[in-house]
């Protein structure tokens, strides 16, 4: 059982406290003004270790977040290769703010300014994962009773920078979005390059990047024109992983004139493959003999997009992200329900489209503001009277 030791510097007469344990300090304070005082905090101290506590002040953030990585994050298999290279990523800015900081050390107002520090450089998206995860970091340390308080409690997100407009997500008109499209078919050439391909169905399907990489010949649909996708392709790992969430896993349906340019891609595919001979082991709808993994990576794609619009004289330059928002907003200037879009594109609900695709294109703003200027008005033969009971009834 731990035993507590108090003395008095003779000099200074401050008190101070040491924990003891199997001839091994748990712990320890100094600078009391008086016995009582010490004796408060070390009793405090002993009860939580009593308990089966393990307090540790040498602990610091940046020990306890590197525990919390191998305890809660890399074993995970939900989470893909990507998403954890991100979370260990993130351990270069806790050791920047935090340094050897210990976790009793640290007091929520010292967290905010660290917040507030960090915040001068990122957006709001940056500045909340890095706050979820230290957040996450001491839950679990309180868990295992490694700290009294918790200093991420009430405090304020605070980012300096703004975050990427709305209007920076999509190709804002139609005629952008067609002549896009057509621009990727005039560059269809096999032996070039498969990315042309590989940007075009990410325009007319909404798939997410992984999504699309990921599919495989028996997910095609030729019947009922539709695709089938229930898991991504991670190109740094060169593995599948599990979807995004739930509602990811879904049939998207497709135009049977796209589902024949997939059917000769495919054929396209597989006589070039045997005339190489090459084994397509995973049999991925967009596999390519120039890759030596298959696939393009995301990088690779991006770039190729950015380049083709800047030739159009097309902004903003998207990312294939912006390909999923674009055929988002597409849909939805096209009249389709947000229940369906929702549907085809993996979201959970209607909330998320709303915040995403409620931009929506230009055109149909227009059209919308104009419907509005069109409204007949019955002023002339219902009078005031009329607008009155229109008021009153809501």
């Amino acid at each position: 059982m731990a035993s507590i030791r108090y003395r008095q510097r003779s000099g200074k007469k401050l008190w101070s406290y040491e924990i003891r344990e199997s001839g091994q300090v748990l712990d320890h304070g100094s600078g009391f003004k008086t016995k009582k005082a010490a004796i408060l905090e070390a009793e405090s101290i002993a009860q939580k270790l009593r308990l089966g506590g393990s307090i540790a002040r040498n602990m610091t953030m940046v020990e306890l977040y590197q525990e919390w990585l191998e305890v809660k994050i890399l074993p995970n298999k939900r989470k893909s290769e990507l998403t954890k290279k991100k979370y260990i990523a993130r351990k270069k800015i806790v050791i920047e703010f935090f340094g050897e900081l210990k976790l009793l050390e640290i007091t929520g107002s010292l967290y905010q300014r660290i917040l507030n520090e960090y915040g001068k450089r990122v957006g709001r998206d940056v500045l909340s994962r890095f706050h979820n995860s230290i957040k996450s970091a001491i839950r679990m340390a309180i868990a295992d009773k490694l700290v009294i308080d918790d200093f991420t409690y009430d405090v304020e997100l605070f980012p300096q920078v703004d975050a990427q407009s709305a209007d920076d997500k999509y190709l804002h008109t139609q005629e952008d979005y067609f002549r896009v499209l057509i621009e990727l078919r005039k560059r269809f050439d096999y032996f070039k390059s498969i990315v042309p391909f590989i940007l075009y169905f990410l325009f007319v399907t909404g798939l997410r990047f992984g999504e699309l990489i990921g599919l495989t010949i028996d997910e095609l649909d030729f019947e009922k024109n539709r695709i089938y996708t229930y898991r991504r392709y991670n190109t740094l790992s060169h593995k599948f992983v599990p979807p995004k969430n739930k509602t990811s896993v879904r049939f998207v349906p497709i135009s049977k004139e796209d589902m024949l340019l997939l059917s000769e891609l495919l054929q396209l595919q597989k006589n070039v493959n045997l005339e190489l001979g090459i084994q397509n082991k995973d049999k991925l709808v967009f596999q390519h003999f120039g890759y030596k993994y298959d696939v393009p990576d995301i990088a690779t794609v991006n770039k190729y997009l950015k380049s083709l619009l800047k030739g159009l004289e097309i902004y903003p330059l998207l990312t294939t992200k912006g390909a999923r928002h674009t055929f988002g907003s597409y849909l939805w200037h096209c009249g389709i329900d947000l229940g369906v879009i929702a549907k085809v594109l993996g979201h959970k609900d209607i909330s998320m489209l709303i915040e995403v695709y409620g931009h929506t294109l230009e055109e149909k703003v227009d059209e919308e503001f104009e419907r509005i200027r069109l409204l007949k008005r019955n002023d002339k033969k219902s009078g005031a009277n009329d607008g009155a009971k229109m008021v009153n009834s809501s």
